[in-house]
């Protein structure tokens, strides 16, 4: 496709808007805050693009997180995502009124529209990043971007372009503080899909299990020995704080874990970033497994059990009793 052009010089920084289940998704309430943030800095106005079909009704909540203009653009074939329908309304919106500044959520539709709008402008893009800016000097976006499993960070810049698009993941910008004595503007955009057809046809929702990362790469681990007593309250906390389920050896012979789930010198060496041992003793043939993690609680029944002197934090108490409180409290 032939690259657009603006018609005016870009101002402004703008948030594309998603909606899930008839509501704005939290990743969009928390990229207008963050956009408040850098048009207060900048002299900037917030637009929200809004588009779907009966969306309306909720540029009201866009106004306390920090949206100065709502631009709605509203069509029954814009109810379901496609890439081809929304780049069109998105292309011709930018084109009358030319963004400086263009905020995604990094999520599918995110990822689909920003790379592909900031091709046809000419502009520059930075993804998927976990701390984004704009540089008021050099009137740039700069982010960062895990790499590595999170261990690195890539630096990113888009200097050099007339706009700029970015893709943000959630927590970038924190959580917003909404301000109900905000108002602001809403604007209805002409949508014009003559001649754009759906190149994928959406069927519904698919039921589907991911498959589980292996063992030695996983962020947060539970692990339980044979004096955990009741396992599923184990379960019940990894679950409740998204970790992985592993264990000792001797587990597997309580059926509490499987083989691949072993951690220890016949099984994995992990490197969580937090590692719960629940009813395990400690002996050396696990502890060679776990010792890298960057932080370790133990529960056990036994003061005196070795695993206590080596965790960061040690309780002695009754684990299934402690895992299942805590996963309550958690919820």
């Amino acid at each position: 496709m032939a690259r657009l052009t603006y018609s005016e010089e870009p101002r402004d920084i703008w948030v594309v808007a998603e909606t899930k289940g008839g509501a704005l998704t939290p990743l969009t309430k928390e990229l207008v805050y963050g956009a408040r943030t850098t048009a207060d800095m900048m002299g900037f106005y917030v637009k929200v693009a809004l588009l779907g079909s009966g969306v309306a009704d909720l540029a009201s909540e866009l106004y306390p997180v920090g949206a100065d203009r709502a631009i709605v653009a509203e069509d029954d074939r814009l109810a379901e995502f496609s890439v081809e329908l929304w780049l069109k309304v998105l292309s011709d919106l930018f084109v009358a009124q030319p963004p400086e500044f263009v905020l995604f959520g990094a999520t599918p539709i995110g990822n689909a529209l920003a790379p592909r709008l900031a091709q046809r402008f000419g502009a520059g893009f930075i993804g998927n990043c976990v701390m984004l800016k704009v540089d008021d000097f050099d009137r740039c976006f700069i982010g960062r971007r895990a790499a590595f499993g999170g261990e690195y960070f890539d630096v990113m810049t888009t200097v050099g372009s007339k706009s700029h698009f970015a893709t943000a993941l959630p927590d970038t910008f924190g959580e917003p503080y909404p301000d109900a004595s905000r108002y602001g503007e809403v604007e209805t955009a002409e949508v014009n899909l003559d001649g754009v057809e759906a190149k994928v046809e959406t069927l519904g929702p698919v039921d589907y299990t991911l498959p589980k990362p292996k063992l030695k790469y996983a962020k947060r681990i539970v692990s339980v020995g044979r004096q955990v007593g009741d396992a599923s309250c184990a379960e019940l906390l990894a679950q409740t704080i998204g970790a992985q389920l592993a264990g000792v050896r001797e587990a597997i012979d309580e059926g509490y874990i499987t083989e691949d789930q072993v951690v220890g010198i016949t099984g994995e060496r992990v490197r969580p970033e937090l590692y719960i041992a629940l009813g395990i003793r400690g002996d050396t043939m696990h502890t060679w497994g776990m010792k890298d993690a960057r932080y370790v609680v133990a529960v056990h029944p036994d003061a005196d059990a070795p695993i206590l002197k080596q965790a960061d934090a040690a309780i002695v108490g009754d684990p299934a009793k402690w895992a299942g409180e805590l996963a309550k409290l958690l919820e």
